[in-house]
């Protein structure tokens, strides 16, 4: 009965669109909205993410024979991080201390939006599986007792839910243009970072989405054609060099497809992708932020939904294309500075460049760049974002211990807290690391409460679309 009780658990968080559309359900519930309109709110919440999930499943089976023809081509051998694979193969191992981090962080989240200024609800359910596995593997690598995992992991996570959304909140804000939204990811560490450097690089005035192009290149403004026309020359490009470097591969991968029409097949899948989660993105922004309110207004006053980085991409659309092709340019850069630094004391285990997370994390970086520093801030931006996303799994392989069959966690979020966690730990003893954590947890509600007198980050006038 309690592995029953503990299965469904972990099935109920690790479905985004099940939590979320019961937010939904609940938010519709407490307005008193009709049955009718409560069950129209709830379905559309449902299906709007799934389109979104098969968006992006439609994406990394668009960039999966790019990135085999590149790896093999190439001869390139290391880490590819997977955060879907590492997830499954940690919970077999780590399935019990999952469970109670996930669950204990979900109450803790909302403790720390009721009493502290931190007022964002972490609605990426997703996410939350990703740092309560990193938070369960590195607290485990530093012998921490099971009660102990359980009870610091649900602490960091749930913690680390409130408060992240934070650092990327005053950019998100100038992309959706409003401040009833904010990103739950654990890619906020990048974002974070590629903001800074693209305001301090860039130039906000000459905006990415106000770029001159002649009437003869104005088809290129429609982001599907856009992106379909990027992709399929990417894939004829590198089609063109495994029939010449790796023909047995090539012909493999192409499996009796002309390379022309496997070029032009994938890279349309790509933009079929991106038109999903768009129209996902729409449907579900619809149903959420007024049934959030509902829940909101109920239980924790001025709350911020933090949910998933594509809703960032229809507000951006040149942004989102630019800030991919830079973050690629910038992940094969680090991948090249890798390889030179093997054999050295800087070695790090080497990390794979992928196009489907060079385009995540890069199209993200993009859209908020762009607010901060214009086109020029989004080039760099970008390309910086591109940079550290090769870096921090090789970090957290080699400092934070979390290497599990041959694969990794890709978020930079990740990477921190598991480096975090084993670094403290092995210094200061686990038990020692259990405290401090316990100190952290507190120190959203008690800085809160020294600083009552001023406004927080959610209450603090924004500009907002600016």
């Amino acid at each position: 009965m309690l592995n029953a009780i503990l299965n469904f658990i972990v099935q109920f968080l690790s479905n985004p669109t099940i939590l979320i559309a019961l937010i939904v359900m609940v938010g519709l519930i407490i307005q008193r909205k009709p049955a009718a309109d409560t069950m129209k709110g709830t379905i559309k919440t449902i299906v709007g993410f799934s389109i979104i999930s098969a968006g992006a499943g439609v994406v990394i089976g668009s960039l999966t024979p790019l990135d085999k023809l590149m790896a093999g081509t190439f001869d390139l051998s290391g880490t590819l991080p997977v955060n879907e694979s590492a997830f499954a193969v940690a919970s077999a191992q780590f399935g019990a201390a999952l469970s109670g981090i996930m669950a204990i962080a979900l109450v803790v989240n909302v403790i720390q939006a009721r009493f502290s200024k931190f007022k964002f609800i972490y609605l990426t359910g997703h996410e939350i599986m990703w740092i309560s596995t990193v938070c369960a593997i590195s607290l485990n690598a530093i012998n921490m007792p099971l009660w102990q995992i359980i009870i610091s992991g649900g602490l960091i996570t749930g913690t680390y839910m409130a408060v992240f959304p934070a650092l990327i909140y005053k950019s998100v804000c100038k992309v959706t243009g409003t401040k009833d939204l904010a990103i739950g990811h654990s890619g906020t560490v990048f974002y974070w970072l590629a903001v800074i450097v693209g305001r301090l690089t860039g130039n906000k005035e000459k905006s990415a989405e106000d770029m001159k192009i002649s009437k003869t290149w104005n088809v290129l403004r429609d982001l599907t054609v856009s992106l379909t026309l990027a992709m399929v020359i990417v894939y004829i490009v590198v089609s063109i060099l495994s029939m010449i470097l790796a023909p047995d591969l090539a012909k493999e991968t192409f499996a009796g497809t002309n390379f022309f029409i496997f070029s032009i097949t994938y890279g349309a899948q790509f933009a079929v992708a991106i038109y999903l989660i768009q129209a996902g993105v729409r449907m579900v922004v619809g149903e959420l932020v007024p049934a959030f309110k509902g829940v909101a207004e109920k239980f924790i006053p001025d709350a911020i939904p933090a949910i998933d980085i594509p809703i960032l991409f229809p507000y951006q659309p040149n942004s989102v294309l630019i800030g991919f092709i830079s973050a690629t340019v910038g992940g094969l850069a680090a991948f090249f500075v890798q390889i030179l630094l093997i054999g050295t004391i800087f070695e790090l285990p080497l990390i794979l460049p992928t196009l489907f997370t060079a385009f995540f994390y890069g199209a993200t970086a993009g859209c908020l760049c762009n607010k901060e520093g214009g086109l020029r801030g989004v080039v760099i931006g970008s390309a910086f974002t591109g940079f550290i996303i090769a870096l921090f799994p090789a970090l957290l392989i080699k400092f934070g211990k979390v290497f599990v069959e041959g694969t990794t966690f890709g978020g930079g979020d990740s990477a921190v807290i598991g480096i975090f966690n084993t670094q403290i730990g092995g210094f200061i003893s686990s038990f020692g690391l259990f405290i401090v954590i316990i100190l952290l947890s507190l120190a959203p509600i008690v800085w809160s409460l020294m600083t009552s007198g001023r406004p927080g980050i959610t209450e603090k006038n924004i500009s907002e679309g600016k």
